[in-house]
């Protein structure tokens, strides 16, 4: 679980971001808070992508992402597009980063704690920087039910428009 502020790219944009992952599952919520206070959350269960408003009981699968599966632990280490970019800053910190280029895809950026190993940023996409203010991997801490899909929610393609890069 990690909490931090995102920069989103597509409209220059700082949200205010949650992460909860379990690779168990696999599973993985991104609840994303925008400056006007617009909430979005981006559900993954390892082969639906859901793209839900939790307060208007909305929700619709992206069809375009469906099938792709939340990042694995050793993402990094599999396939060879993964470079070592050496140590940058992040919030005064020094973290040493990885970029996995997916040809014709995205690019896929990890930064880790030089001092601690903890996670520092996480960009994705093209499209979001995390920065991380906080990270734990105590499974007590995470909000029940956290990774059940809402009864609201489609189980099969309702909206082809449907997109989780546009909030």
């Amino acid at each position: 679980m990690t909490t931090g502020s995102a920069h989103y790219l597509f409209n220059n944009e700082t949200v205010s971001t949650q992460i909860f992952y379990d690779w168990t599952r696999p599973a993985q919520v991104m609840n994303m808070m925008r400056e006007d206070s617009y909430t979005y959350t981006i559900m993954h269960n390892g082969t639906t992508v859901w793209q839900l408003e939790r307060a208007n009981r909305t929700c619709c699968i992206d069809p375009l992402l469906t099938g792709v599966t939340p990042p694995r632990p050793d993402w990094l280490e599999i396939g060879n597009e993964t470079i070592y970019n050496g140590i940058v800053t992040v919030m005064e910190h020094a973290c040493r980063s990885w970029t996995k280029y997916v040809p014709d895809i995205a690019s896929f950026s990890w930064l880790t704690s030089v001092e601690t190993g903890i996670p520092c940023r996480f960009e994705w996409l093209y499209a979001m920087q995390v920065d991380f203010a906080y990270y734990s991997e105590n499974r007590d801490l995470l909000p029940k039910g956290i990774f059940d899909v809402p009864d609201y929610c489609p189980h099969v393609v309702t909206d082809p428009k449907c997109s989780i890069m546009h909030f």
